[in-house]
């Protein structure tokens, strides 16, 4: 067991271990008082030494430069609101049309065998200008046929006013036998009552011869009726050789025309129809020359027939006398003569009725004449092809020279071009913004003269892209300055379409071919209509309504008390000499600018402006897009036209693009020191 040491080193161990135990208690024991001690003194050491390190700090140190809390304000635009005048402008659009389009119809059938340089497509003419013409023999030869045949009707007239004025010397020749046997009547019963009334028999006879002298005046007046007869006869043959004659000029010419005048009969050319209506003439001549001599050598034998009669009244009224002894069969004689007067009276009046019967049917007949020679010169005036009654253009042309056209053909198309039309649609809620006065209408036109306002006719301008420039407000983009298409509202259709429910207004330019570029027909143009000027309201950009027609606005917020400045917690002086540290950053106090939503109430609104009253004077509207526009949110507000809040201090700066470190940068001092 001696022999093995490393065993015996435990065993040693244990039994010295009891006698060691007390003595490191007590050695313990002292050290930590000591370490108990020690501390206490070093903690009274450093926090003496601290608090005076801090009372010396803190009475001897220069403050720290103090900055404003950076706080994350949005900077904003706004416009300071003042109330004007606004004057809405409707846009629409549409396409051009011309005021009138008509088409140019011949009224008569022809060849056409001339035209004028103005009738061509594109061809502009003038109200009732000549464009072209017909052949118009035809209707001229349609002329001089109605002519003679009224001069034919018109001798025939004379004719029977002629047999008439017989008709009327008949009638008054059975007059006067009637009244010579009833006053032979009388002459007789006179002369059978009393041989004493021998003297107003006498006187009877005289009475009689003075009817017969009345007798011979009217056949005196016989042998005019024989003149004048003769002179209508001779006027009937020479219109009769006048119609003969333009039959002959007119077979002549269609023979010509024809080609087969040569060779032709002379009944074809109506020579034998000629001779004899010539030869007609000459003897209606001689009858006329012979009426007149007849005329000329009646009077004196008038004269002797007069006296001679005169001797056998005298002779009859002797016999008479003589022949008193027979009254009643005389009386009988009488009667009768006076029946057979009575008869050839009533047939004479019956035979002046006839005439007028026939003159009417002549005078018609002439009327008839005159009418178709009239519709005659008519068409031939018609072979005069005419421009419609206003200022035009052709768009169409469809014949030409040589072409045979008939009544109602279509010769051309035209355009008015003193006035354009363009038909442009407005919504029915639009309407309300035009001042367009249309004229009111009722049955008796009584009531509606009473609410008629004044027709005025709203401006209206037209732009248009021709080509790959632009036409607008009166120039070229670019290019030079011409006249504008400016127009005016005319009037509004009758009706709104069924499907839109929109009206269409008609636009009027004048003189859309005055200018260049021309307002053609059919060109797509924009327009621009004036309508109604609101008064006292407020003009927003559109951008700066949101949705829901609501507003930003910015107010000044005024709250329960004043927002104190940040002061110094300590205000002791320090303690050394000289005058006391500058404080910098110290900060004035404001009323804050604050964000306020409010929707409005829309009158107007279109690309750039919405127009709305619902606002007041002077508010402040924020035009800078906010994306989380809140109630109460605060704002840093810059007026247009005023001159910031904050101008001068360092905010201005770096808005201005001043150089200044951040709250990060190497000359930042953090409150505390460090």
């Amino acid at each position: 067991m001696n022999d093995n040491p490393e065993k015996l080193e435990p065993i040693m161990a244990k039994l010295a271990e009891p006698k060691t135990e007390g003595l490191s208690a007590q050695a313990n024991d002292e050290d930590g008082a000591a370490r108990v001690v020690t501390g206490l003194l070093v903690g009274l050491l450093v926090l003496g030494g601290s608090a005076f390190a801090a009372h010396y700090f803190w009475t001897n140190q220069e403050e720290a430069e103090r900055r404003p809390k950076r706080t994350n304000i949005p900077s904003v635009q706004g416009v300071r609101l003042q109330p004007t005048n606004f004057t809405i402008h409707l846009p629409s659009q549409g396409r051009v049309q011309a005021r009138a389009r008509s088409s140019i119809n011949p009224e008569v059938a022809g060849r056409v065998i001339s035209i004028e340089p103005a009738f061509k497509e594109g061809g502009f003419f003038t109200p009732g200008q000549k464009l072209l013409t017909l052949d118009n023999f035809d209707y001229l030869n349609a002329v001089s046929k109605a002519e003679a045949t009224i001069s034919q009707l018109n001798a025939k007239l004379e004719l029977e006013k002629i047999e008439r004025a017989a008709f009327t010397n008949a009638v008054a020749v059975a007059q006067a036998n009637l009244e010579q046997a009833q006053v032979a009547l009388q002459l007789d019963k006179i002369e059978a009552t009393s041989f004493t009334s021998a003297r107003e028999v006498a006187q009877a006879n005289l009475e009689q011869a003075t009817v017969a002298l009345n007798l011979e005046k009217l056949e005196r007046s016989s042998y005019s009726n024989a003149v004048t007869l003769a002179k209508a006869n001779l006027s009937q043959a020479q219109a009769n050789e006048k119609l003969k004659l333009a039959e002959q000029d007119a077979a002549i010419a269609n023979l010509k025309r024809l080609g087969k005048f040569e060779g032709s009969s002379p009944l074809a050319r109506k020579e034998p129809q000629v001779a004899e209506a010539k030869a007609n003439t000459l003897a209606k001549e001689v009858a006329l020359d012979k009426a007149q001599e007849d005329m000329k050598k009646r009077p004196d034998q008038m004269e002797a027939d007069l006296q001679a009669k005169i001797k056998v009244a005298q002779s009859k009224l002797a016999e008479a006398m003589e022949n008193l002894k027979l009254p009643p069969q005389r009386a009988a004689d009488l009667r009768a003569k006076i029946k057979v007067a009575q008869v050839q009276l009533a047939e004479a009046g019956e035979n002046l009725k006839r005439p007028d019967q026939r003159e009417a049917d002549i005078q018609a007949q002439i009327n008839i004449a005159k009418s178709e020679a009239e519709q005659a010169r008519r068409n031939a005036r018609r072979t005069t092809i005419l421009a419609p009654d206003y200022h035009g253009r052709i768009t169409e042309k469809r014949v030409d020279i040589g072409q045979v056209v008939t009544t109602g053909t279509v010769l051309a198309t035209a355009i008015a071009t003193d006035l354009a039309e363009v038909r442009l649609p407005i919504s029915n809620h639009r309407l309300a913004h035009l001042d367009l006065a249309e004229q009111l209408v009722n049955i008796n036109n009584t009531q509606a003269h009473k609410n008629q306002k004044q027709l005025d006719r709203p401006a209206v301008k037209l732009t248009a892209e021709i080509g790959a420039k632009a036409y607008h407000e009166g120039k070229w983009l670019h290019e030079r300055e011409i006249t504008p298409w400016k127009g005016w509202i005319d009037r509004a259709e009758s009706r709104y379409d069924s499907t839109s429910q929109q009206l269409f207004l008609i636009a009027h330019v004048e003189e859309p071919y005055g200018s260049q570029p021309a307002l053609r027909a059919g060109l797509f143009v924009r327009a621009d209509i004036t309508g109604k000027t609101l008064d006292n309201v407020f003009i927003l950009p559109r951008r700066a309504v949101r949705r829901g027609n609501e507003v930003a606005l910015s107010i000044k917020w005024h709250p329960p008390r004043a927002f104190p400045g940040k002061q110094e917690q300590n205000t002791k002086k320090p303690s050394q000499k000289g005058p006391p540290p500058k404080v910098k950053g110290k900060k004035k106090n404001k009323i804050p600018d604050i964000l306020v939503r409010r929707e409005i109430v829309v009158l107007w609104r279109d690309k750039k402006w919405i127009i709305t009253e619902s606002l007041k004077k002077d508010d402040i509207l924020i035009t800078t897009p906010i994306d989380y526009a809140t109630n109460g949110q605060e704002l840093d507000v810059e007026v247009q036209g005023e001159p910031s809040p904050n101008s001068g201090n360092g905010n201005d700066k770096l808005r201005e693009g001043g150089k200044r470190d951040g709250p990060r940068g190497k000359n930042h001092k953090g409150s505390s020191g460090k």
